[in-house]
């Protein structure tokens, strides 16, 4: 696990962010592969905008 400097006084929110990190790749997959699989399954009223907001964080995740 990555040395991260606590920003509160008990460290925690240094130990979640290092949480997030380390857990990114795995994130990133995952949302990629529900995008593939959601392309073609638009029943739910609001596919539309959850795709496209999913788009946007993949595309900002991806410095895009």
């Amino acid at each position: 696990m990555w040395d991260v400097p606590p920003i509160d006084s008990d460290g925690s929110e240094g130990e979640a962010n290092a949480r997030l990190i380390a857990a990114a790749p795995e994130l990133l997959a995952v949302l990629k592969d529900l995008l593939e699989i959601s392309r073609n399954d638009s029943d739910h009223p609001k596919h539309d905008s959850y795709y496209d907001e999913a788009r946007a964080v993949l595309a900002k995740a991806e410095g895009q």
